[in-house]
């Protein structure tokens, strides 16, 4: 029996834009994904007012595969996600020519998890993992969708150009996350929402801009 679905056909709609790897992203790719991002969260922000849902659904996945999709287009390179070798299973490993080249732990939030940055925990895993799959330690590495999802301490260190150790390793490409919260002066979010202007969100992304991806595009090459 056939019926119609069209939940399916728009999530379905959706995979399939993440699958096309023929479309041209805007020039500063940093953009293009601050843009993406604060655009699914804007929908999500409609979406939890209407629907009356309090809590967001988590977009650590679609993180990941929107920061493996530009790979893909802007890279000759094979891209992996979750690939498991061993014990181990980075969230995105990258090869060439059959033979790895370089890992991206992806992160939007590190959530509790806090002793990954206190406790130095984030280079032993990034230890690991180059051990692991024989990549150089300076081909491993974290990209976090913000710095000030961390610690307001983690922040500072982004928020002048000293050198520091943890720069060499952990690349957040906003200091604060593309959120339409943001921008918003509405108090109660829980009832009312709020469209915002391409010209809004670039303004936003302008000052909010840290790593430009072309530079994490030069680190894997």
């Amino acid at each position: 029996m056939k019926i119609k679905s069209p939940i399916s056909e728009k999530y379905g709609a959706f995979l399939n834009a993440l699958l096309d790897n023929t479309v041209t992203p805007y020039e500063d790719i940093s953009y293009q994904i601050f843009y993406d991002l604060f655009r699914i969260r804007e929908f999500q922000w409609q979406y939890k007012v209407e629907f009356a849902r309090e809590v967001d659904t988590s977009l650590s996945d679609i993180f990941q595969d929107i920061i493996a999709h530009y790979l893909k287009i802007l890279t000759k390179y094979e891209i992996l996600c979750e690939h498991k070798q061993g014990r181990l299973r980075p969230d995105i490993l990258i090869r060439n020519n059959g033979l790895n080249k370089a890992i991206i732990e992806v992160k939007t939030t590190i959530g509790y998890n806090r002793d990954l940055i206190k406790e130095n925990d984030y280079k032993k895993r990034l230890e690991d993992l180059s051990s692991e799959f024989n990549v150089p330690i300076k081909k491993t590495f974290y990209l976090f969708e913000a710095a000030n999802n961390v610690t307001g301490d983690f922040a500072k260190v982004f928020e002048n150009k000293k050198a520091h150790e943890i720069k060499k390793y952990i690349f957040p490409l906003f200091h604060k996350t593309a959120h339409p919260f943001n921008l918003s002066t509405i108090r109660n979010r829980k009832e009312k929402y709020q469209k915002y202007t391409d010209n809004e969100i670039y303004e936003l992304y302008r000052q909010t801009k840290l790593t430009d991806f072309r530079d994490l595009l030069k680190k894997i090459n």
